[in-house]
């Protein structure tokens, strides 16, 4: 029997020794007969999503309110992580979870790798995820920059005007991205970059405008690279500047969408006038064949500027005459005055 409990011993024991990351906490009582969920985020755009595909581990909410995740499986480096609490459904591939629509709903991202030990007690008020334990600073970066964007916009709600609002907008896109820096770590400034570069967000104007004159983003790029190059995150980030680059050029270039489309108009219309006069310059040509001799004879005359009744009185014919014959040429040539002879000649 004692030997029994002597191999047991060893066995839990050697388990609790193998098992090298450990992340573990508290919840409220509502969340008392949950399940907690780790994911793995491989995609720092769907940071915010809850994916199925993703879940690497299950814990179950004991008695005592808490879960524990543990084991020995995680990547040795530097990764983004999720654990993920609701109360909407236990069929984790019902549509509220797809669609990331439960309100009763908990969830904490944070950086890790396989030797990090964190532990999130409840805070004074009973609120989970909002006390730490941790191994390192880097554990914790996430909470203190989702902390700082707070800060930054405390006095949002009091401005009376958009130039105040784009003031509070460019003072928290310059600082937010500044204190990002200060960890040391390019895994924080990635996804600090996440939250002012993403397409919904009221920083990004400022950002398309940074990427253009800075250097920065590319720095973050090699830095990304040289200390994660076997991660999937350096190649997204790589992807994302690029469209967002082009995005930069063709917003600058919209500016002179309206012009450009004034000018084509303004060309059309001389090029529609030069070839209607090309036309009737080239009919000149032809003038002689199709006028009878009469015609002709009266044609020239009023090409020397001679009125009605001088024509008439030089062919010896009526004035009338000479009106049938103009209303003729008019047709012949298609024209509608005199103004329109010179080119005939």
């Amino acid at each position: 029997m004692t030997k029994y409990i002597q191999l047991l011993l060893i066995f839990c024991v050697s388990q609790y020794i193998q098992a090298q990351f450990e992340f573990s906490g508290n919840v409220s009582d509502n969340f008392s007969n949950a399940t907690a969920y780790l994911i793995t985020i491989d995609d720092y755009n769907k940071i915010d999503l809850f994916i199925t595909e993703q879940i690497i581990q299950e814990s179950k909410i004991d008695s005592l309110g808490k879960f524990i995740f543990k084991g020995d499986f995680l990547a040795s480096e530097n990764k983004f992580y999720k654990i993920y609490i609701d109360n909407c459904n236990t069929e984790i591939t019902d549509y509220n979870h797809l669609l990331n629509q439960c309100d009763d709903s908990n969830s904490i991202i944070f950086i890790a790798n396989n030797s990090d030990k964190i532990y999130f007690p409840l805070n004074d008020l009973s609120q989970m995820f909002c006390s730490m334990k941790f191994t390192r600073l880097q554990n914790i970066a996430i909470s203190k920059i989702d902390s700082v964007q707070e800060s930054l916009l405390i006095n949002l709600h009091d401005t009376k005007s958009d130039g105040q609002r784009k003031v509070i907008y460019k003072n928290y896109f310059q600082k937010l991205k500044k204190y990002s820096q200060s960890f040391n770590e390019p895994l924080i400034e990635l996804y600090t970059y996440h939250i002012y570069s993403d397409n919904k967000s009221f920083t990004r104007p400022y950002y398309l405008t940074d990427i253009k004159h800075s250097d920065y983003y590319t720095n973050l790029l090699k830095r990304l690279k040289q200390k994660y190059p076997k991660s999937d995150y350096s190649q997204q980030f790589q992807q994302d500047l690029a469209k967002d680059k082009v995005q930069f050029k063709n917003n600058k270039t919209s500016f002179w969408i309206p012009i450009l489309a004034t000018l084509l108009a303004i060309s059309i219309l001389l090029n529609m006038l030069f070839i209607k006069q090309k036309i009737k310059k080239k009919k000149t040509v032809d003038y002689k064949t199709i006028l009878s001799a009469q015609e002709q004879k009266v044609f020239e005359l009023m090409h020397q500027k001679l009125a009605n009744k001088e024509i008439a009185e030089q062919l010896f014919i009526s004035v009338s005459t000479v009106k049938t014959h103009i209303n003729s040429i008019y047709t012949k040539l298609s024209i509608s005055s005199r103004k329109d002879i010179s080119h005939f000649f």
